[in-house]
Parts: structure tokens; C-alpha cells; sequence
């Protein structure tokens, strides 16, 4: 993935590197409880105790701050995926009991960053650079849970094996997506139990992938 763009001068000090820290920190829980909608700087100055100039001797705009939330918010969660596909990986698992793994772990990982994830989201409608590398980050991040599911494609039924995982996958985060609210209305989210979606898509994924019932069977 490409390197992004720094948007702040990084400080030395260390007591510049803690009030920095403060102010992201405090950046981030204020995103995550009141949306991109309400969220101010003077809230952001109050709750992490540093001055509005402080704040814009650190970045040009409200804007730059949040592409730096994203930014580590996306860098974390791809570490944490990395780190996840690398558990899966080393079980060496038939794709019947792959499949489950593979979309529980995606699921969580989700339901882990949503409440940053929403109001990325809303910022991603007016925002081309926060759209962009949100877009970019979410390509690469299922295309690395894909090929995951690919180093079974022996076992897929399907003719063209890449074209149905892909395909898949992503309904597979269309759903996801609508239940935790991301991007969506959150008056069509939450609905049902999570743990049942997680085992219902993969009984769907498997489906679609095996073809013949008795190819489920462990």
C-alpha cells in the first residue's frame, strides 16, 4: 500500500510526543462518540487539555487532524489482519473449516474498529483524500482474506475459483457492513444475533463454494 502523507511535523521532545498523543487520543474518542457531524476542535482542545493554537501549530486544518486518525486507525487494523491471517494460516485448514474461520475473525475484526469505522465513513462523503485511502485500505485488507481462502482453491467446485471467492467476500462484507453500520443508516443495522450471521455466511460462503451438500460434511 502506499506510503501516505504525513499531515503534522512530527515532534522531538518528549513532552511534545505526550501532549501529541493526548491530543490524537482524545481526538479519536470524540470522533467515535459524537460523529464527524459534532465534532470540534474546542471540544478536542478542552478534553486533551492543549490550546486551539496548540492544535493548529500541529495541523492546518480540522480535516489533516482526522487523515491522521484515519491513518493509524487503518495502520492498526492492518496489523492486527496480518497478524490474524497469520494465526489462520499456520492451522493449514480444509476450507470447510476455513471458510468459518476466516469470516469470524474478518467479522470481529470489524466489530473491533466500528466505532472508529462510522465516522471515517461520514467524513469519507465530503472528504476526497479520507474516501481515498479508505477505499484503498478496505481493497487491499479483503484482498488479503482472499487470497487466504485461495490457497484452498483445489477444493472449490466453482470454474473459475478466484472470480467466486472474490465475488463472495464481497457479499460476505456487504452484510457485515449493513449489521455493524458501516456506511449505512443505522436504523438497518444490529438486526439479529451477530454470532448467527457469522455462522450463517458461512454456511452460505461454503455453499457457494463446495456446490454438493455432502462437501460441507467435516
Amino acid at each position: 500500500m502506499t506510503t501516505p502523507k504525513s499531515y503534522l511535523k512530527e515532534p522531538k521532545q518528549n513532552r511534545s510526543k505526550a501532549s501529541l498523543e493526548r491530543l490524537l487520543s482524545a481526538a479519536s474518542e470524540l470522533l467515535i462518540e459524537k460523529g464527524y457531524k459534532d465534532f470540534t476542535l474546542q471540544e478536542v482542545s478542552k478534553r486533551a487539555k492543549v490550546s486551539i493554537g496548540s492544535i493548529y501549530n500541529r495541523f492546518k486544518s480540522k480535516e489533516d487532524l482526522i487523515r491522521l486518525i484515519q491513518q493509524r486507525a487503518l495502520e492498526s487494523l492492518e496489523v492486527e489482519s496480518a497478524m490474524v491471517i497469520t494465526r489462520i494460516r499456520r492451522k493449514q485448514l480444509k476450507l470447510r473449516l476455513l471458510v468459518p474461520e476466516v469470516i469470524a475473525e474478518y467479522g470481529n475484526l470489524l466489530n473491533k474498529y466500528k466505532g472508529i469505522l462510522r465516522p471515517l465513513m461520514e467524513v469519507s462523503a465530503v472528504d476526497e483524500v479520507v474516501l481515498a485511502y479508505g477505499k484503498t485500505h478496505a481493497a487491499q485488507n479483503i484482498a488479503d482474506f482472499i487470497q487466504l481462502l485461495l490457497e484452498c482453491k483445489d477444493e472449490i467446485s466453482q470454474p473459475a475459483p478466484e472470480r467466486a471467492v472474490d465475488h463472495i467476500f464481497k457479499v460476505v462484507y456487504a452484510a457485515l457492513a449493513r449489521y455493524l453500520g458501516l456506511g449505512i443508516m443505522d436504523n438497518v443495522s444490529g438486526e439479529g444475533d451477530w454470532e448467527e450471521l457469522l455462522d450463517d455466511l458461512s454456511q452460505i460462503t461454503l455453499h457457494y463454494l463446495l456446490g454438493h451438500p455432502d462437501n460441507l460434511k467435516e
